[in-house]
C-alpha cells in the first residue's frame, strides 16, 4: 500500500480531473478537504467521482472566506477501480484541495 496525497491550489473553473487511479491499482479515498483561502464567498464547489458515470460527492456547495469542508473516513472509504477520476471545480480561483488515497495492487491470480 502506499499513500498519497494530492494537492490542487487553485481548483479550475470548469471540472477537470484531479487525479486517476493508475492502470492495475485499486484507491481507497480516505480523504478530501476543500478550503476557500480568498476574502470572498466562493460558490458552485464540485467534487465528483467519474469511471463512465458520474457521482457527485459534492455538488455546487457555497464556501465563505475562511470556511473549509473535510470529507475524512473514520474507518470507511471509498474504493475506486482502475481508471476512475476524481474531478473538481469551484465558481472561481482560491479554492484548494487535498485528496489523500491509498493505492493498492489489483493482482488477479488464477488457480
Amino acid at each position: 500500500m502506499k499513500a498519497r496525497s494530492i494537492l490542487t491550489e487553485n481548483l479550475p473553473t470548469s471540472i477537470a480531473t484531479l487525479y486517476t487511479v493508475p492502470d492495475n491499482i485499486r484507491a481507497k479515498w480516505v480523504l478530501a478537504f476543500v478550503s476557500n483561502g480568498t476574502g470572498s464567498t466562493i460558490s458552485n464547489v464540485v467534487l465528483q467521482i467519474s469511471n463512465g458515470v458520474t457521482i457527485k460527492v459534492l455538488g455546487s456547495k457555497s464556501l465563505g472566506s475562511g470556511d473549509f469542508i473535510q470529507l475524512e473516513s473514520n474507518g470507511g472509504y471509498v474504493m475506486l477501480e482502475s481508471g476512475t477520476t476524481i474531478q473538481g471545480s469551484a465558481g472561481s480561483t482560491g479554492v484548494s484541495c487535498i485528496l489523500t488515497v491509498e493505492e493498492l495492487p489489483f493482482i488477479v491470480s488464477t488457480v
